[in-house]
Order: C-alpha cells, then structure tokens, then sequence
C-alpha cells in the first residue's frame, strides 16, 4: 500500500499530467520496436524556411464545419472561451515531406492543434499538395484529443504518426498507450486506414535518445544563441553537456506513473566559464534537478518541472542530428 508521502507524489504527478494535455503558448502573437525511423520527422531547423512560412499563412478546412480556419504566422484566434482564449496553432516543428499522390511533386503533411480554451485540445493532421508551387491544403482529418505525437512521416503513399494517446483502460486525460495511426490520401483528403495500440508507454521509451534543449520555459525563455545543451537517456541514467559543463544523474518513473520523470542527484565537473553561458547552465541543472514529468510534444521531448512557487512549466528539447556527435566535454 502507497504511504501518506508517495500518495501525496503520486497524485501530485497526475495534476502534472494533466497539465501537460495543455499546448505550449503559441510564440507569435496571441522504446517502441518500429519500423519507421523517428528521423523521418523534419524538424524546424530542417525545413526550409520559406517551405514553413508558407505552410503557416495557408487557409485550412475541416476544423470547423463550413468554415476554413486561416492563418496568420501560424495562428488562429476565434475568441474567449471560460477558461481562455481560443486558437487554432500551427506545429511548425514538426513536418513531413514526400509524394503522397504521385505527381512527382514535394507534398507536405501538417499538424494543427485546436486548443478550445477547455481541457479539449485536438489535433488535426492536414496534406498541403505541390507545397513548393501551388500550395493546396486538402481537408484536416482529427488525429485525437489530448495526445502527444512522437513521429510524423510519410512512408511511400501514407502518412504514419506516432503517439501516445487512449487505450484500454484510459480516461480521455490520461493517455498511456503508444498507438501508430496510418492515413491515406482518398478522393483528396486524408482517410484514416488502421490504428494500432502498439505498447502501454514507459520511461524505457526514451532509452536511446538524445536531445538538445530548444526552451528552458517552453517558448518564453530559448536557448543561448552559440550555446548548446545536450541531454541522452540510457537505461535509467541521464548525462549530457549543460553548457560548460558535463552532467550525469539518474531517472526513474514513479509506480504507477509511466510519464513521471524524477531526476536524482545531479553530478558535474568543475570548468568554469563566463556568463551568461555560466548562469544558463545553473539554470538548466536547477530545473531539471525538479523535473516530474515528460512528454513529446510533435517530435520534441517536453519535461515538466516545478518551477518553486506552486506552478509548472516546460523545458523543450529538439531531437539531436542523427549521426552527429553529442557535445560533450568528455568526447
């Protein structure tokens, strides 16, 4: 049976979890065994920016009924909700590319999030045909509510997202199976074709992976430029470089919380250097020393810390370049 002190974590974690269901403020105004690599998913920094300020000033459909939802930089705002404002975003970090109708034109694939203003935040997946000429969305087709996406590709002619979402057992809150969803394009929108629960989610899923950190504060608060902060995950050990120094601790889950992340003592080495390289680095470290959770979010890996007065807020990081040589003082 759970004492007085691990009921009290355990409940805290899932009021954590919750809150992680909430989409990162917009930034303009207001281990699964798989046979698609995670790398297929473009991040930001791979895609081309004038591919992406396309993408994000286009006029969508299937959103809402007869009515196109258009963007401006990305973003959506149809109004105020009773707890907040209501936005259509889209997920600029997270795009897939490919010939989903064989034209032999580059198509794209999009996430938009619909954030209701409630607890509802849905995720639509939406195909821009000839993305580099002439530009055609084609209808959005809902991916799920509340979920979080792990990959985005696009494998010959279907689209394969990755995610944590509902299964057996689960509330509309609390998702914690990683489901594979495949869509093909038909009569010109995308048309769900499977959907499989593929594994209850588990710390044991990060094993392998590394990071490099986007946001301490999830869109208010970026990495320094010309500084980088690494982190890996193996097999209950964290390690990395925090911006001067290298790092390593432990992580476990909390039983009976697969997304929980509790970070243990943090060891350093001892270089110094100048700020504000210098006080990043204390930060970073700071904030993950009261990590409590983690989650994906499109392709990034958000982990949830305390911020020390009551709150929570999110530390973003990118994947790392595969092939690439994590930074590290010891490498």
């Amino acid at each position: 049976m759970l004492n007085s002190r691990s009921f009290g974590l355990l409940l805290l974690i899932i009021l954590v979890m919750l809150a992680a269901c909430a989409p990162l403020e917009p930034a303009q105004p207001p281990a699964i065994s798989t046979d698609i690599a995670p790398t297929d998913a473009v991040p930001e920094a791979a895609t081309p920016a004038a591919l992406s300020d396309t993408l994000r000033n286009l006029s969508y459909t299937g959103i809402f009924p007869d009515l196109p939802v258009t963007l401006t930089h990305g973003y959506y705002d149809y109004g105020e909700s009773g707890m907040g404002r209501s936005f259509v975003r889209f997920i600029d970090h997270l795009i897939a590319r490919g010939d989903l109708n064989g034209d032999g034109a580059e198509d794209a694939v999009v996430l938009l999030e619909d954030n209701t203003g409630g607890t509802a935040h849905f995720l639509y997946a939406a195909v821009v045909l000839d993305a580099r000429g002439n530009p055609t969305p084609t209808e959005a087709v809902m991916v799920g509510d509340r979920i979080g996406v792990k990959s985005l590709v696009i494998d010959e002619s279907q689209v394969v997202v990755d995610i944590v979402a509902q299964g057996p057992g689960d509330a509309a809150c609390c998702a914690s199976w990683n489901v594979r969803k495949r869509f093909a394009l038909e009569g010109g929108r995308l048309v769900e074709r499977s959907s499989n629960e593929l594994s209850k989610i588990s710390l044991h899923d990060l094993d392998g992976t590394r990071w490099r950190l986007v946001d301490l504060k999830a869109n208010q608060e970026p990495a320094l430029p010309d500084t980088e902060i690494t982190m890996r995950v193996a097999d209950g050990q964290i390690s990395g470089f925090a911006g001067c120094n290298d790092y390593d601790s432990t992580v476990a889950s909390q039983e009976g919380s697969a997304q929980s992340f509790i970070v243990g003592s943090i060891v350093i080495t001892k270089s110094l250097c100048p700020a504000p390289a210098a006080n990043q680095e204390a930060s970073y470290l700071a904030r993950l020393g009261r990590a409590v959770a983690w989650s994906y979010d499109a392709g990034y890996l958000a982990i949830t810390y305390a911020t020390g007065d009551g709150a929570f807020a999110k530390m973003v990081f990118a994947p790392y370049p595969v092939g690439a040589t994590l930074r590290s003082k010891k490498e």
